[in-house]
C-alpha cells in the first residue's frame, strides 16, 4: 500500500536537470501514486520513484530519503538513469528490522481465525512494515507555502506457513520443499539429515532407508530477522502430497501432544527448530515393496516472547490434562507431551 501528499502549489522544472536525466515532456506534471512501486519482498523492500515528475515538482531527488533520514545514507535512493524513465531505488532489509536503521513502524496485528488447513489457529497474525519517503521539510512552524512531496508504503507479511511435500521412502520410505504461498515461506526451509548434530543430509538409497531408522528434521529461517523465532505448530505425515481432502495421515505432534516415537529437540527459541523421529511405513502400502511418506508442518512465525507465551499455555494445558486424568481416577495412561526443550514423556497414574 501506498500513498502520496504533494501541495498544488505552482511549479516551475529545472529544465536542465530534467534534460540531464533525459526526462520526456509526458513527464513534466505532478507526481502521482503510481510514479512509486513498491515490491515486498521476503529478504527486502524495494521502492523506485519516479525522477522525471520529483524533478518537474520543483525537488532535488538526492534530497529524498525515508522516514525523513536526509543525513543518513542507508536511508537515501539510489539514481538509476539506464531505465526510462529514470527512478530514484531504494532498498530496506527486512532482517534489518532488529536495528530498524530507518526508523520503519512495525507492528504485529491480528487478522482473526484461521482457515483451511490453519482452522486451529485461532488468530492469524501479519507484521505490518510501513515508512514514508519525503523530503526535508520545507520549514517549520504551523503552516508553510513551500511545497513538500511525500509517499507512504506498507508492507504485509503473513506470519503463518505449511511446508509440506518434503518425501522420504522407506524399504517395507532428495529432499524438496514445493510451493510458495507466502511472503516469508522462501526464507524457510525443512531439511532431513541421519545424525543429531543435524550435519549430515539424510541419503536415502535405492531401495529406501529401512524401518526405525531415526530421521532428524529441522526447518530454520534465513535471512529473517532476528525479531521472529520459529515455532512449529503441527508437524504430521501423509502416504501422499499434500491436499486438503486427505483423511489419512500420522502426526508427529500437534502443540503439546506428541507420538511417543517422535521427540522434540528445540522448538520456538530461535530461527530454527528441530525434531526426530523413527522412519514407518503406511499400512495402504503393504502391496508394494518401498512406501512413501510425505512431511508436512504448519509453523508460525512469532516474537520471541510472543513464541514463549505460547509455550508457557501449552505447558498449563499439560498440567491441566496431567491432573484431569488423575482426578477422574483413570488407570494407567501415557501422556506424551511437549512443553519446553526437549520434550518429555510422562505418564499418569
Amino acid at each position: 500500500m501506498l500513498c502520496l501528499c504533494v501541495s498544488l502549489a505552482a511549479l516551475v522544472l529545472p529544465h536542465y536537470a530534467a534534460a540531464q536525466y533525459n526526462c520526456s515532456a509526458a513527464l513534466q506534471r505532478t507526481p502521482v501514486n503510481d510514479d512509486m512501486t513498491v515490491v515486498c519482498g521476503p529478504q527486502f523492500i524495494t521502492m523506485t520513484v519516479n525522477l522525471c515528475t520529483a524533478l518537474y515538482a520543483g525537488f532535488d531527488p538526492t534530497g529524498l530519503a525515508v522516514n525523513s533520514r536526509q543525513n543518513d545514507s542507508q536511508c537515501k535512493g539510489l539514481i538509476d538513469s539506464t531505465v526510462t524513465p529514470p527512478v530514484i531505488r531504494y532498498s530496506l532489509p527486512v532482517n534489518g528490522t532488529l536495528d530498524n536503521i530507518c526508523s520503519n513502524s512495525i507492528q504485529i496485528v491480528n487478522e482473526g481465525a484461521g482457515t483451511g488447513f490453519l482452522s486451529s489457529f485461532s488468530s492469524i497474525q501479519s507484521v505490518v512494515i510501513s515508512g514514508y519517503i519525503d523530503t526535508r521539510q520545507s520549514s517549520s512552524g504551523l503552516i508553510s507555502y513551500s511545497t513538500d512531496l511525500y509517499y507512504g508504503f506498507s508492507c504485509r507479511y503473513p506470519l503463518e506457513y505449511i511446508l509440506n511435500n518434503t518425501q522420504i521412502i522407506t524399504s517395507s520410505v532428495s529432499v524438496a520443499v514445493n510451493g510458495n504461498n507466502g511472503t516469508f515461506i522462501s526464507t524457510l526451509s525443512m531439511k532431513l539429515y541421519n545424525d543429531s548434530s543435524y550435519t549430515y543430509p539424510l541419503s536415502v538409497p535405492e531401495t529406501g532407508i529401512p524401518l526405525k531408522t531415526k530421521v532428524f528434521v529441522q526447518v530454520r529461517a534465513s535471512n529473517l530477522t532476528a525479531s521472529f523465532h520459529v515455532l512449529l505448530d503441527h508437524c504430521f505425515a501423509t502416504p501422499d502430497p499434500f491436499n486438503m481432502t486427505l483423511t489419512e495421515r500420522h502426526d508427529f505432534f500437534i502443540g503439546c501432544s506428541k507420538d511417543n516415537q517422535t521427540t522434540i529437540i528445540q522448538n520456538g527459541d530461535g530461527l530454527t527448530s528441530q525434531f526426530r523421529f523413527d522412519a514407518f511405513r503406511f499400512l495402504q502400502h503393504r502391496d508394494r515393496k518401498l512406501s512413501s511418506i510425505y512431511l508436512h508442518c504448519v509453523t508460525r512465525l512469532c516474537q520471541p516472547s510472543t513464541c514463549k507465551e505460547l509455550k508457557a499455555v501449552r505447558l498449563c494445558q499439560r498440567h491441566r490434562l496431567q491432573q484431569r486424568l488423575s482426578d477422574t481416577g483413570l488407570g494407567r495412561r501415557v501422556i506424551a507431551s511437549c512443553d519446553a526443550v526437549p520434550c518429555c514423556n510422562r505418564a499418569a497414574q
